[in-house]
């Protein structure tokens, strides 16, 4: 949460407990009713009175807005729970684990990954150009396997969906066209 909304929260917060005092002092009849009544008709129909009322409303679903969008660390990580508490794993130490495995695999020459989280886990993309000799539905399916066991393993996080695209086959610079 920023320190903006974090500051509007403690103003509504403060104004929410002025007007629950008023509504208290009120109940036990510790304020007159002509002061509320006149409050009331003093601003009644008052412009400006629509427009604090406006900024407010906007206000309060900016601050709602925040609170369901959740934290932007856990957009950018993996959090898993346990008994001692939160263990988050950024999704940059993740993409590292994964170019571990597909470095050492047979046939990947280049690699560009991506990952990201959403409401199902987490989403690995991946583009690789690979070398000519290879069987690319073979290694394509190695690969997916692979990153999902080393995940498991070494992290307890299940890769929900693993995209590849074979982007291109590496021109082997030993061939010879004659």
């Amino acid at each position: 949460m920023q320190v903006l909304d974090r500051i509007i929260i403690v103003i509504f917060a403060i104004l929410l407990m002025f007007v629950s005092l008023v509504m208290m002092l009120s109940t036990f009849e510790l304020i007159p009713q002509e002061y509320i009544t006149n409050l009331i008709y003093q601003n009644y129909g008052q412009i400006e009175m629509g427009i604090v009322g406006l900024i407010f409303f906007i206000i309060a679903i900016r601050i709602l807005r925040s609170l369901v969008r959740g934290n932007d660390h856990n957009r950018n990580a993996i959090v898993r729970e346990n008994s001692l508490g939160q263990v988050r794993l950024s999704l940059s130490a993740i993409d590292a684990l994964v170019r571990e495995v597909v470095t050492k695999t047979r046939g990947v020459k280049e690699l560009e990954s991506r990952l990201r989280v959403n409401e199902e886990g987490l989403i690995i993309f991946l583009e690789v150009v690979v070398t000519p000799d290879i069987n690319i539905p073979e290694l394509t399916e190695d690969l997916q396997e692979q990153i999902r066991e080393y995940l498991g393993r070494t992290t307890g996080v299940v890769a929900n969906n693993i995209e590849i695209l074979v982007d291109n086959i590496a021109q082997d610079s030993n061939l010879r066209v004659e």
